[in-house]
């Protein structure tokens, strides 16, 4: 499929050859009519389509869900588990270990508790770039 098919397909603009910006809606969609104000009708920027120019299509997002231990909880052990979920290849990185998420979603990990609370911060993060972060404190009173 040429660039020229693929831009409208996504919703983008295409520069035609002299410089005149197009849109063409996602498929499903009408076009909007354009609004005049004083007498010039608007104009959004356009994309600036070369051969090289290819867009970035994201349809998942990053994810983290904690699911044991709750935030401010009070344990009577010096070590817990820590379990959540969040995207297949995601890595997490929990103090100072790195983990991957299976294909099933899921991941664990042991963590040593310091008497008192014990902030807990996870990060999980994609190919993509894409960074989210949660914290939970728990605290250890033995």
């Amino acid at each position: 499929m040429t660039l020229a098919l693929l831009f409208p397909l996504l919703g983008c603009q295409i520069i035609t050859g002299a410089g005149t910006p197009t849109s063409t809606p996602p498929a499903g969609e009408a076009p909007s009519p354009p609004t005049a104000q004083g007498g010039n009708v608007p104009v959004t920027p356009a994309l600036s389509v070369t051969e090289t120019s290819i867009p970035t299509v994201s349809s998942a997002v990053l994810w983290i869900e904690i699911l044991s231990p709750l935030d401010g909880a009070v344990v009577d052990t010096p070590q817990i588990e820590v379990l959540g979920s969040a995207p297949a290849d995601t890595v997490i990185t929990m103090d100072d270990q790195i983990l991957i998420v299976g294909a099933e979603g899921q991941f664990r990990a042991s963590l040593s508790l310091d008497e008192g609370p014990n902030v807990i911060e996870i990060v999980a993060s994609d190919a993509q770039g894409h960074e989210v972060t949660s914290t939970l404190t728990v605290t250890y009173e033995p």
